[in-house]
């Protein structure tokens, strides 16, 4: 694809929702590279042997010992989150406010902690290669619990790591939040897709697979089973987006040989980008296909990987737009480099 050279706006291909890409603005005082202060492991209630400081897990996961030379009781931790923004009450009471204008229900919910190793780690690229792959392991796990569970519509899995992408401890860990509604972005994903697929008779994601690969630019991994690019309208600098080759729709689905793959190239991804940017705050999060519903033919699982290097200001709330200051292009290109 040929660019043209200065400023553009680019619009999401599925979403709709545009971007400023403004290079030029990179030349300001750079504001993208933070330094990650040395971990403290004072007490830290993830770490092993602090297992009191915790409820008691829903699921732990051991060490393979083919894998592991520093054998522990356990290597992945899964417990209930003692601060919810979703409350366990599931009760079917109608709820008292009943205005038509304001609208309001129980947010009800499951929300889970996935500690990632019981050794004292600060990003996901520092977990051994097996700890990553239980990760996964345990994100799949919990989300067909949850599943089976039949409360809930919709499970998002992700990761918040850093203080500017919303951790409140450092100790390296992701989260699960089953809902009984499926989040707004998804429905409209889910929405979008199957527009796509009536209008063209095929899937949207696939065909975005092929396009990319077939301009290459954006490019970061390639490989039989995955795909990971920087989107054409990358909101911020050094966005990812990770998709499965074959047309999965749920993640709850991915074989085990996948999911391996999946797990390790996450952790290689963030070792390039803390590489290229000097440990940044960054969140990832995982769209599968809610519970509910049956859109196999056109959706694809994914994740996406969001480092968090800008702060969206006055224009970007007004406006709804993004501003982004480094062509998707050009981070690809980086992050290529960055092995």
């Amino acid at each position: 694809m040929s660019l043209s050279s200065g400023n553009q706006l680019r619009r999401d291909p599925l979403l709709g929702y545009q971007v400023v890409i403004a290079e030029g603005r990179e030349d300001r005082p750079q504001q993208w590279k933070p330094s990650i202060p040395p971990p403290s492991a004072m007490r830290c209630p993830f770490c092993g042997g602090h297992e009191d400081a915790t409820p008691h897990e829903r699921l732990a996961l051991p060490a393979d010992s083919s894998r592991s030379t520093d054998q522990m009781p356990w290597e992945v931790r899964v417990l209930p989150n003692i601060y919810p923004s979703l409350s366990p009450d599931f009760s079917d009471e109608v709820p008292t406010h009943q205005d038509p204008f304001y609208q309001v229900e129980t947010a009800s919910g499951v929300q889970e902690v996935i500690v990632e190793s019981p050794r004292h780690v600060t990003s996901f690229s520092q977990l051994p290669e097996a700890n990553a792959i239980l990760t996964f392991q345990a994100y799949q796990q919990r989300l067909n619990t949850m599943r089976a569970d039949g409360r809930c519509r919709y499970v998002q899995l992700f990761k918040n790591n850093g203080p500017a992408a919303g951790a409140s401890l450092e100790h390296s860990h992701s989260q699960l939040m089953a809902t009984r509604i499926v989040p707004p972005i998804v429905q409209h994903e889910l929405d979008a897709s199957e527009a796509y697929f009536r209008k063209h008779d095929r899937s949207y994601w696939s065909d975005l697979i092929e396009r990319e690969l077939a301009d290459g630019s954006r490019i970061v991994h390639a490989d039989e089973n995955l795909v990971a690019f920087c989107p054409f309208a990358s909101r911020m600098p050094f966005e990812l987006c990770i998709l499965p080759r074959s047309g999965q729709a749920d993640f709850g689905g991915a074989n085990s040989t996948l999911l391996e793959q999946l797990a390790l190239l996450v952790r290689s991804l963030l070792v390039r980008m803390e590489k290229a940017l000097n440990f940044p705050a960054y969140n990832y999060l995982i769209h599968t296909l809610p519970f509910d519903t049956f859109a196999k033919d056109h959706y694809h699982w994914h994740v996406e990987v969001l480092p968090r290097v800008t702060v969206r200001a006055g224009f970007e709330w007004g406006t709804g737009l993004y501003v982004n200051p480094l062509s998707p292009e050009r981070a690809a290109q980086i992050l290529r480099n960055s092995v």
